[in-house]
């Protein structure tokens, strides 16, 4: 990592951490009073106060640290990196009601599911590649991070905090497979890598591997995450037939 990242992630965190103490020194307890008459029935004022700063301060991370942060790292190598960028183009219907299809299944308990489906990367593109007819419609997606000149292709990236349930899990899975039918209909299929899912902190609880196998290919290879300051992150992978058009 260059100095000149060094020191632009320090900036990101002396900068975050200045504007948190500014807004929480804004607060007081009158202000928990009011907004919390019943949680003093089982917590202490000074409770409900370190309970709303660390809420507070949480949701911050996941809406300004983490994608700063990505985005200065990003920097250090690539120059095409862009922060909340919005993908749009044309899909059938027939290929966005089986991304529809595919996303609600899976997030349907597998004893409920009505048929036969795990996440499976491979079988869910050439599904929707192959769901031809219908009309057209414009669908648009929005990468928390993109990096036009990644390695191997764009690399779209979606930043997740800890243990995220599954119905982010499933937006985030619908997102990827629209990014990918997207860039199918822009004849750009040879260039466009599989984006990477970040997670952190780095772990291998119970609580993380579902989201892993829903959000992910289904199958882990040896090698086929990096693992880093966000957690994982699946290498691209290059698929170069388009039925879609």
């Amino acid at each position: 990592m260059r100095s000149e990242t060094k020191d632009a992630v320090r900036e990101v965190f002396r900068s975050f951490i200045s504007d948190q103490h500014t807004k929480l020194a804004r607060k007081g307890i009158g202000d928990i009073r009011l907004a919390y008459p019943f949680h003093r029935l089982f917590f202490t004022e000074a409770q409900v106060g370190a309970a709303r700063t660390e809420r507070s301060v949480v949701t911050a991370m996941g809406s300004v640290l983490y994608p700063q942060l990505a985005q200065a790292v990003a920097l250090d190598r690539f120059t095409d990196v862009h922060l909340e960028l919005e993908i749009a183009g044309t899909i059938n219907d027939a290929a966005v009601n089986m991304i529809e299809e595919i996303v609600t299944t899976l997030r349907t308990g597998p004893r409920q599911r009505t048929v036969d489906r795990r996440p499976d990367h491979e079988r869910e593109l050439s599904e929707i590649l192959n769901s031809l007819g219908g009309g057209q419609s414009r669908r648009s997606v929005i990468a928390d991070l993109h990096i036009g000149d990644f390695t191997g292709g764009p690399l779209f990236v979606e930043l997740k905090t800890p243990l995220p349930n599954l119905d982010i899990a499933a937006e985030s899975k619908r997102k990827l497979l629209y990014y990918l039918a997207i860039r199918a209909r822009e004849r750009d299929w040879e260039r466009a890598s599989i984006p990477g899912t970040h997670l952190q902190p780095l772990s291998h609880t119970r609580e993380i591997r579902p989201f892993r196998h829903q959000a992910g290919d289904g199958h882990e290879k040896p090698g086929s995450h990096r693992s880093g300051a966000m957690g994982f992150h699946w290498r691209p992978r290059h698929i170069r037939r388009n039925p879609l058009n």
